[in-house]
């Protein structure tokens, strides 16, 4: 079984690197799949400020990164009882992706193989990651590469491209379209306004029913001509409680409800698992979806009394000037 499965990664590599126009490695066989119809379920885990998303296909399964070092990633695999995951998408060099990965790399999960965006980061966290990494099967995210996860199942990347266009190591970030049947969700990693428009002037459709909404709500990402292009139904931000960066960003969110994009969060609701029949999309559970944004009391308190201040200044001033005359 292990020398099928090396055999079936060893030609997803060669179709990557397009000596083959399809990439297909499943489990089982290269060419055998698991059923003919699609079942994937796909969970946003909750791991604070931070990405990390499993997704879980008949065939094949795979961890788009792992969250920040100190999160429990391993915890919630536990509880799904993985003991296997084909392949590990590394969006990006930044700790809060890659440093819950290397728990999942040291543990008794059997890891295949590891996509890389082959962008490199001097940080210690992404060098005890690399060095892991370096263990398995590398694969180099390249735009237009597609890979096949199970029946009716795929992935194709949209970004980046090889050699890398940013210098911004957020704007490199691993972008990819996973194709369920019918349905079609898009994650972003960290992704901003710059590899937005190049996405939007290269790939031929972003189209998708659910988007993993990039860097964390950041209102440097999403932007309405993305948007309008992506025109989800349903978002997903990743963040976490209090964090410093105050993301989720309003703008964001006003972006997504205008257009009528119900968006949950793991700050409100914790993971997040949205299933996909290749028919539909079904968010499983109840979780809450983000108001439209409201300006907090305190706010309001403030713009009261500016007004009352203001008013009595105004008033003030002209009974001085009355008493002059």
């Amino acid at each position: 079984m292990k020398s099928l499965k090396t055999a079936c990664l060893a030609l997803s590599f060669l179709l990557s690197t397009g000596y083959c126009t399809n990439a297909l490695f499943t489990r089982n066989s290269i060419f055998e799949l698991a059923s003919s119809t699609a079942n994937v379920k796909v969970y946003f885990i909750d791991v604070g400020q931070g990405d990390a998303i499993f997704i879980d296909t008949d065939a094949m399964d795979v961890l788009v990164d792992g969250g920040p070092p100190s999160c429990n990633i391993m915890g919630y695999l536990n509880y799904l009882n993985v003991t296997w995951i084909d392949l590990v998408v590394a969006t990006h060099v930044h700790s809060d992706h890659v440093g819950g990965v290397i728990s999942v790399l040291n543990s008794t999960i059997q890891v295949d193989a590891v996509m890389i965006n082959n962008q490199t980061s001097t940080t210690a966290t992404y060098q005890q990651f690399m060095s892991l990494a370096q263990t398995h099967q590398i694969l180099i995210a390249k735009r237009g590469d597609s890979y096949s996860l199970a029946n009716n199942t795929n992935f194709t990347v949209l970004n980046p491209t090889q050699p890398l266009s940013f210098s911004d190591e957020n704007d490199n970030s691993i972008v990819f379209r996973l194709q369920v049947g019918e349905t079609y969700s898009l994650f972003t990693g960290d992704s901003g306004a710059d590899a937005e428009e190049q996405m939007l002037q290269t790939v031929a459709n972003l189209k998708c029913d659910v988007l993993k909404v990039a860097h964390h709500g950041s209102r440097t990402s999403t932007t309405a001509p993305f948007l309008d292009a992506v025109s989800p139904t349903v978002a997903v931000i990743s963040v976490g409680a209090g964090n410093t960066y105050g993301h989720p960003h309003n703008e964001t969110i006003q972006r997504l409800i205008e257009r009528n994009i119900t968006v949950y969060s793991t700050e409100c609701s914790g993971t997040i698992q949205i299933n996909s029949d290749g028919a539909s999309v079904q968010v499983q559970g109840s979780p809450t979806p983000i108001p439209e944004f409201s300006p907090p009391i305190v706010l309001l308190i403030l713009i009261f009394v500016t007004v009352t201040v203001v008013g009595a200044l105004k008033k003030r001033g002209k009974n001085i000037v009355k008493k002059r005359w």
